[in-house]
């Protein structure tokens, strides 16, 4: 064989491999006989999740399924707690099997406590919300809300990042003027567990807050981390510098913080961020801030939302109210 005729070959080859790829289906066999074909994502407690070519993703009950195939390998947690790196499917007499190293091997569905995709060496999403409320009338007022928060992974190490501009306006005089920064790198050394850094920071001068800088390092573990749920929570110490009133203060700090995001069900997802900050200095200030709200998907990246953000202080600036709570309605987009 000529080396023109050899290349080619090779070329054909490699486009048939590419060609598969794309279209490999997993596959569902009911025990009533029924058929599903798609995209398996994830395999969690008693459901599968599989999205076909004709329809949103959507959950099986997996006490109903006889057998799985998979077309590439998942990472596999048994009931008792073994994991394993392995791709299902079905040996010659019909029965289910996980195949590890090319080694097929018995398997029975319900022992599976969680199976999904390996986590990408490069990964990364962002989302922008934008809120707003007009009123007019005995009392005209404004309030406006954009905000932004974004992520990305890149083997071991993981950036989280969120942005708020928050602003009040009633009969013509500024009520709130907010704008927050918060940032963490996670370096994840023994996967779900991690350690790293943090930094904020927070200006609001209707509350007499000229800035507040806070930086801390952090231990954290992730709780679930796939493509329905994400939660992670993380603990640390800091060193803050702040000034109130036009009084400086700073020392050390306690820190925590939540993320968590859930699929509740097709098109509708819950969120909740969380931040405790416990300031050993001064009056030994605790400030709490939370973000809740749920996402409601509309075409495409575009979804509505509606939201209810909390901030706490127990020793807020003179004349200032320790807590502070809105409820926004408004629309959104991810990238």
């Amino acid at each position: 064989m000529n080396l023109s005729k050899r290349n080619a070959l090779i070329f054909l080859c490699l486009t048939l491999a590419s060609v598969q790829s794309v279209f490999a289906q997993d596959k569902i066999v009911m025990k009533s006989g029924d058929v599903i074909t798609g995209k398996i994502s994830l395999i969690d407690g008693d459901d599968v999740y599989i999205e076909p070519s004709y329809a949103s993703e959507f959950a099986v009950d997996l006490a109903e399924v006889e057998t799985i195939e998979l077309s590439e390998s998942f990472e596999t947690e048994l009931d008792d707690a073994t994991v394993i790196d392995a791709q299902l499917g079905v040996n010659a007499a019909g029965e289910q099997v996980a195949i590890v190293d090319g080694v097929e091997r018995p398997i029975v569905l319900t022992d599976i406590a969680r199976s999904s995709k390996p986590d990408e060496y490069f990964d990364w999403g962002a989302n922008v919300d934008f809120n707003s409320t007009v009123n007019s009338g005995n009392t005209d007022s404004r309030n406006t809300l954009l905000f932004a928060a974004g992520n990305l992974k890149v083997g071991d190490h993981r950036h989280l990042g969120d942005l708020t501009f928050r602003r009040e306006e009633t009969d013509g005089i500024d009520t709130k003027k907010q704008d927050l920064l918060n940032y963490a790198y996670n370096w994840i050394f023994a996967d779900p567990w991690y350690m790293g850094g943090s930094f904020s920071y927070e200006r609001d001068p209707i509350r007499e807050l000229d800035h507040r800088y806070t930086a801390g390092l952090l231990f954290g573990r992730d709780l679930f981390d796939d493509a329905h749920r994400f939660l992670t929570f993380s603990i640390g110490v800091g060193y803050s510098d702040e000034e109130v009133a036009g009084v400086s203060e700073s020392g050390a700090v306690g820190l925590w913080m939540l993320r968590y995001t859930q699929k509740l069900w097709d098109g509708v997802e819950l969120f909740h961020n969380q931040n405790f900050t416990q300031q050993f200095y001064g009056v030994d200030n605790l400030i709490l801030k939370t973000t809740t709200g749920l996402r409601f998907d509309i075409i495409d990246d575009l979804y509505a939302n509606v939201s209810l953000r909390y901030d706490y202080e127990t020793d807020p600036a003179a004349g200032a109210s320790k807590d502070d709570s809105t409820l926004q309605f408004g629309i959104g987009y991810s990238f």
